[in-house]
């Protein structure tokens, strides 16, 4: 027999905690009344006193000395080995005819290699067709002479190169410009800590921190992809322009009043 105690204990224990939270309940208006908020507190370590902290921002212009251009092979055949076989004979006339033109073998490497299935559908009754096989070999080559870059596509477009996939100019020693940038950099936030100083009636004294992003080129100029079949070729024109190099730094400067 089940005792009458082990039943009601629980119950009773349930409705005090039911009438304890109704109570909770009916007090927080009076208490949302009594409290009254704390603004939060602002950590004054972070800005310290009579300062001003501003950004700067320089660029150094400078002519790319170095180009990275990928170029490669495309074929198309219904046989697999065909095809392969066509693309590694045609990529390594591509190679030789580079290395003959003057371009270290080091600075010729394999970017990708790879094969596509291609179905081909009936475009009327949407029944599968001829099945062939598209495999590309593409080179990533390293110019360190950019008065080369035409000869480099002409001689690789005739040696049998039917793709180009695009390349950028860099700047291979930068040092120079880094530091131009910089000094440019540090000189634009002393100039905008000054127009923010003369606004409250102070001057700016000395720069008491100072950090520096990295720098970086804009913009690297690609090339687009293209196809040309395997001929004489005339030289492209290829326009390098200016590269920039660009420096940003936060300074803080002390106000004097």
């Amino acid at each position: 027999m089940v005792s009458t105690k082990a039943i009601i204990r629980p119950l009773a224990i349930v409705t005090i905690a039911v009438f304890a939270v109704a109570g909770l309940f009916t007090a927080l208006p009076a208490l949302a009344q009594e409290v009254t908020p704390v603004p939060p507190v602002v950590n004054q370590s972070q800005f310290p006193a009579n300062t001003v902290t501003v950004a700067g921002i320089g660029v150094a212009s400078g002519a790319p000395d170095i180009a990275y251009i990928e170029l490669g092979v495309e074929m198309v055949e219904p046989e697999l080995a065909d095809a392969y076989s066509q693309a590694a004979g045609a990529i390594q006339a591509v190679i030789d005819a580079l290395v003959d033109l003057g371009i270290a073998e080091e600075d010729i490497r394999t970017s990708s290699v790879n094969i596509y299935p291609q179905e081909q559908f009936n475009p009327q009754t949407g029944e599968p067709g001829e099945r062939t096989y598209r495999v590309s070999n593409i080179l990533r080559i390293t110019v360190r002479d950019v008065s080369m870059i035409e000869s480099v596509i002409s001689t690789a477009v005739d040696a049998g190169a039917n793709t180009i996939y695009n390349f950028n100019f860099g700047i291979d020693n930068s040092v120079e410009l880094e530091q131009q940038a910089r000094l440019d950099a540090v000189a634009n936030a002393r100039e905008r800590a000054e127009q923010l100083a003369s606004a409250v009636g102070a001057s700016v004294g000395d720069a008491i921190v100072i950090s520096e992003s990295y720098g970086n080129y804009q913009p690297l100029q690609p090339y687009g992809r293209g196809g040309a079949a395997s001929m004489d070729v005339a030289a492209m024109p290829i326009a390098p322009g200016q590269l920039d190099v660009t420096v940003q730094v936060l300074v803080t400067f002390t106000l004097e009043r």
